[in-house]
């Protein structure tokens, strides 16, 4: 009802009331109708001030449960600085009401130390309408105006977050992608921070960062002394012999441990890894020195077989190289055009080539190996940061982070989890559900999964899968196409009922966030399947938005640490 209806009705109902009395002849009843007047006046005209007071109590009460959210969100503990940041917001949500005027010495916003809570109060004062003018007395009483007050409370909540940063970093990153990607992931944790800074929880936030690409480099390295979870043992698969019935996808042909290797050719171990054969590949069990198969093994690029001993053979005629010929092979060559001899020439050149990558006595002592060249080819990463709160070193490891290497969106993943389990190899993340802990995962891609096909017997390059020949898809061969869905599938299966990584970290309670920059429809299908739900998922159509996803999924976190 308006405030013009009101005063309508109410001066219809006064005239109906002045024409009775004038019309009864008993003088009492004039006599009772006159001191009644005035009360019926006033409540009857009240009434629209009252209404008018109801109304203005609801628009402050969303105005101050708004400035108390934007003080509790506020990186500020004293309440002399809360108090600033609910004032503004709070004068800003009612700056469109001109005639509500804040009492400001009656407005206080403080944070409740044994609660968490922000809590605040206000009061307003507001001009009355038709008391002043149709019953001056009435107005008087309250100085023409009404107070309305209202009370908030958003508590800082201390629940536990851990949160686990998966950024691609491999070669197609190079450019605007990279620089736009550090600016959003040093943006999250810079908001990270503040809301931690915020709680009065204990360790409140904790993040990790995985930069990924073909490998993850997981250690600093710089030693060959393998920590307890990772593997020199000569039956593990990559590193017992090739002839070895229980081991038939070996890189060697006498057993021998990797840190071994690298140790015997005067160099260390980089730091980066291998996947763990299936099924450990897509889950956190812990390693287990009883079942090989579940350790870790250092990340070794083999040395290639030897261009100049055949050079008129055009170089293994046909066969592609990766440029990581660190060793000479220690077997002889041949200067003839046709150095095989019929018959089944190709499986002699086959054979001649696995001999010289397998042959383990090459591995001596060798200067001058690096990331660029050598067993450690690729693995130039910026290592993990382990599960922390230490902002600062995060923020370094983003800005050291480059570009580097093909795809491997479920090893860079896995490792996430890795670094959020409660298991071994780290063991850094709280237990699973624990009360009040959310687990968040946030996985970032420019590109689709990779392990590519070549021409040489390797049919494939190195890298944290080991050779397609090794089994480490569940194939021994394939096309790029096949490979690929091998790997989307290890990551996300399509069909309900088969194990995969994103299945299998959710149902571990992981809140699961992916971000696709500029992928194909195949990618774009795979990361919105892997993610916990819709408004988890980002597709990114250029560099320039990356900061917005990134944007959005750090204000998601930030609510977690809100409750109303």
């Amino acid at each position: 009802m308006t405030v013009v209806e009101l005063i309508r009705r109410g001066t219809e109902r006064a005239a109906l009331l002045f024409g009775r009395a004038g019309r009864d002849k008993a003088g009492n009843v004039a006599v009772i109708f006159a001191l009644v007047l005035p009360v019926l006046i006033m409540v009857t005209l009240g009434g629209v001030d009252i209404s008018r007071a109801s109304t203005v109590k609801m628009n402050l009460q969303d105005a101050l449960d708004a400035a108390t959210l934007a003080a509790a969100r506020s990186q500020f503990t004293e309440d002399d600085d809360i108090t600033e940041v609910g004032l503004n917001s709070l004068r800003a949500n009612l700056a469109p009401f001109s005639d509500i005027e804040l009492l400001e010495g009656q407005t206080s916003f403080r944070l409740n130390p044994d609660t968490g809570a922000v809590e605040a109060d206000t009061r307003v004062s507001v001009d009355t309408l038709v008391a002043d003018i149709v019953l001056p007395p009435y107005g008087a009483v309250l100085d023409d105006r009404l107070p309305v007050r209202a009370r908030s409370e958003v508590l800082r909540s201390n629940n536990r977050i851990e949160v686990a940063l998966v950024l691609d970093n491999t070669g197609s990153m190079a450019g605007q992608k990279l620089t736009n990607t550090k600016a959003a992931a040093i943006d999250l944790i810079n908001r990270l921070e503040a809301a931690d800074g915020r709680s009065i929880e204990t360790d409140a936030i904790k993040i990790s960062l995985v930069p990924f690409s073909m490998t993850v480099r997981v250690h600093q390295g710089g030693t060959n002394t393998p920590p307890s979870w990772m593997s020199n043992a000569t039956t593990h698969t990559g590193g017992g012999a090739w002839n070895a019935s229980t081991n038939q996808y070996s890189m060697f042909s006498t057993a021998i441990g990797r840190f071994t290797l690298f140790q015997n050719l005067g160099t260390t171990w980089g730091g980066c890894v291998e996947a763990r054969p299936q099924p450990f590949d897509i889950r956190d069990t812990a390693p287990s020195v009883g079942d090989q198969n579940s350790m870790f093994v250092p990340f070794f690029a083999p040395d290639e077989p030897d261009r100049n001993d055949y050079p008129n053979h055009s170089t293994w005629t046909g066969w592609q190289y990766e440029g990581n010929n660190y060793r000479d092979d220690g077997r002889p060559g041949s200067t003839a055009t046709n150095p095989w001899t019929s018959p089944n020439v190709a499986q002699k050149r086959a054979d001649e080539w696995f001999a010289r990558v397998r042959n383990t006595a090459k591995y001596v002592n060798t200067p001058g190996l690096n990331t660029g060249f050598g067993p450690n080819k690729g693995c130039d990463l910026q290592p993990i940061i382990r599960l922390t709160d230490d902002y600062d070193a995060l923020r370094t490891a983003v800005n050291a982070m480059i570009a580097s290497g093909n795809t491997n969106v479920p090893l860079g993943a896995m490792w996430g989890w890795h670094t959020l389990s409660p298991n071994a190899p780290f063991g850094d993340g709280r237990p699973y559900n624990s009360e009040r802990l959310q687990k968040i995962i946030i996985i970032m891609t420019d590109g689709e999964n990779v392990m590519t096909d070549n021409t040489s017997p390797n049919d494939s390059s190195y890298n944290g899968l080991g050779y397609i020949w090794q089994n480490r898809l569940g194939i021994t061969s394939g096309n790029d196409a096949t490979r690929r869905t091998r790997m989307d599938n290890r990551m996300d299966h399509p069909s309900d009922g088969n194990e995969d990584l994103c299945g299998n970290m959710k149902a571990s309670g992981i809140q699961v966030y992916t971000v696709a920059v500029q992928v194909d429809t195949q990618a774009q299908t795979l990361m919105r399947r892997c993610a916990s739900s819709a408004d988890h998922y980002f597709p990114v159509n250029s560099a320039s938005g990356i900061g917005a996803a990134f944007d959005r999924i750090a204000g998601a976190i930030e609510n977690l640490r809100i409750s109303r």
